[in-house]
């Protein structure tokens, strides 16, 4: 099964020509195949504002997801 998923993989990553999508591809596959913590590489301020938006989710203090899509709808408007 194994052979069989890597190999599907392997065709839709061959089948892609946008390089920005590779490269999104790449840090995505990098942060789940390393062992290292994405905190390392953050700043004192990004630690500090990630420490502030999962204290704001823990207080439900967050945008509704209709709420949401409704705002990028109007801002792609612009």
């Amino acid at each position: 099964m194994s052979k069989e998923v890597k190999s599907k993989i392997h065709k839709m990553i061959d089948s892609i020509e946008d390089e920005n999508t590779l490269q999104m591809l790449m840090e995505d596959v990098a942060y789940y195949t390393g062992d290292n913590d994405v905190a390392e590489d953050l700043s004192q301020e990004q630690l500090k504002e990630l420490d502030d938006a999962i204290s704001e989710a823990d207080k439900n203090e967050t945008v509704d997801w209709n709420d949401f899509k409704k705002e990028m709808n109007e801002w792609k408007k612009r």
